[in-house]
């Protein structure tokens, strides 16, 4: 049986707002509640209210979208300083790794073809200017 909401007030809106932000923070929901004079009951009951689930998303969207930049400098930093995870995982997320199947096939392939280097000699000068552009800068 679905229950009926009434819809939440603008001060709902903006407790539930500042314990979601909180919390992201770090901090208890225990300790957030007693400072705003908030019953933790009272917060969970909100914080199931449709109307929030919406708001909440949009403010879950909001954080990751402005996460990802900082998460991205993390993840470049840890690659650089040696992390071969790290490098693996700024590869992946760029979409400049190949699968192992990918590598494989082109492999089989350049050699059907009678070729048996894994890269054409323009490829290569061409991986090899880019890297020194990227070591200039």
């Amino acid at each position: 049986m679905a229950k009926n909401y009434r819809e939440l007030s603008p001060k709902d809106i903006e407790e539930l707002t500042e314990i979601y932000q909180r919390r992201f923070q770090g901090e208890t929901i225990v300790s957030i509640c007693k400072e705003l004079g908030v019953d933790r009951r009272t917060y969970y009951r909100k914080k199931e209210h449709p109307q929030w689930k919406k708001i909440e998303k949009e403010l879950t969207d909001k954080l990751i979208d402005n996460a990802y930049d900082e998460i991205m400098q993390t993840v470049v930093q840890k690659a650089i300083g040696g992390s071969h995870n790290f490098a693996k995982l700024y590869m992946d997320v760029t979409g400049k790794i190949k699968l192992t199947r990918e590598v494989r096939e082109d492999y089989e392939n350049r050699r059907n073809a009678g070729s048996t280097s894994p890269m054409d000699l323009e490829q290569l000068r061409a991986l090899v200017e880019q890297d020194k552009i990227r070591r200039i800068k």
